[in-house]
């Protein structure tokens, strides 16, 4: 996956994460409630922005 595309789908899940955590607190999407799902979908899309940040930066040195 490029970079650009790994940022956009990390951004993608920050803002679903965000939105499913502030948004529908209390909402039960099948097994899981709102909250506890958006704060994993946040955690998942920092690594994934962070993760891609570091190969750009690492690239850039090399």
């Amino acid at each position: 996956m490029t970079t650009p595309v790994q940022i956009a789908v990390g951004i993608l899940l920050l803002t679903a994460g965000a939105v499913l955590a502030l948004g529908f607190p209390d909402a039960e999407l099948g097994w899981f409630d709102g909250r506890p799902l958006g704060v994993v979908l946040v955690l998942v899309g920092l690594v994934d922005v962070a993760e891609a940040l570091w190969k750009r930066r690492s690239g850039e040195r090399a």
